[in-house]
């Protein structure tokens, strides 16, 4: 996501965590910088403690503690993530299972969407209103830029530096996973191996959490498995298998007619 190229002025603040980057981009006509820097300590306190609970790295952790078997009062914060993972599994018939993975629950594949919205809301009760959110490629957007939805490319697989379709998010969230990028780090739940359905695939949605977990499944069940996606109102998505690129939703109409003239 390249924001930083729309017209007019941007503040854009950056953060390391999670092992990756977090960054926003404040396009609110007349926003001061002070303003800014305030809600973005909030959300750097907000991505830390995610972090503190969710990290599958910390062995200090919840979700760590989780893992190894531990039992505790869990905050509220787990139990919402337990919760909306339930609901991608059930939605998605199990090909998004962070029960099923290697060392326990893990809900990696759902954290970073859900974390964006939280931000989101941070940034939201610090009065501001146009801004989006990019952790590590979930992309949680808000309000308008030049009038229109945020223009978001999708990276190409082959090759990250070009698009193969750019979508505007208006006041809703965009997720992408794949193979190109980071190798076979998708896990297909019902067999433990890599995932083979697809090579990308990217969800527009109305909830980051929701749009991170089912571009997962996606990526498991391919366009022969993904019936269960195509009924969902309000949900986009485009489908990389092979040379061969699958749309849904309303969201990718308008730059595949753009992209077929």
């Amino acid at each position: 996501m390249r924001t930083s190229l729309l017209p007019g002025p941007v503040h854009t603040r950056v953060e390391h965590v999670w092992g990756t980057v977090v960054s926003i981009d404040v396009r609110d006509p007349g926003a001061s910088d002070h303003a800014v820097d305030a809600a973005w300590a909030a959300v750097r306190a907000e991505l830390h403690r995610v972090d503190a609970i969710f990290s599958t790295y910390r062995p200090d952790s919840v979700i760590s503690r989780l893992r190894l078997g531990g039992t505790q009062v869990v905050a509220d914060d787990v139990a919402d993530v337990i919760d909306r993972c339930l609901e991608a599994r059930r939605t998605s018939g199990g090909d998004f299972d962070p029960w099923q993975v290697s060392g326990g629950f893990d809900p990696s594949g759902l954290v970073k969407g859900w974390a964006a919205d939280r931000c989101a809301n941070i940034l939201r009760q610090h009065g501001l209103r146009s801004f989006s959110i990019d952790a590590a490629g979930d992309v949680v957007c808000r309000g308008r830029v030049a009038g229109r939805g945020w223009p978001i490319g999708v990276a190409h697989p082959d090759d990250p530096t070009s698009v193969i379709a750019v979508v505007d998010v208006l006041d809703a969230a965009i997720a992408t996973s794949g193979t190109s990028q980071r190798g076979d780090h998708v896990i297909d739940p019902r067999t433990g191996a890599p995932a083979s359905g697809a090579r990308q695939a990217t969800v527009v949605g109305p909830d980051g959490a929701l749009a991170d977990a089912y571009a997962t499944a996606l990526v498991v069940s391919g366009v022969s498995g993904a019936s269960w996606f195509s009924g969902l109102p309000g949900w986009s998505a485009l489908v990389v298998d092979g040379d061969t690129t699958t749309c849904w939703g309303r969201a990718f109409d308008r730059d595949l007619e753009a992209r077929e003239s």
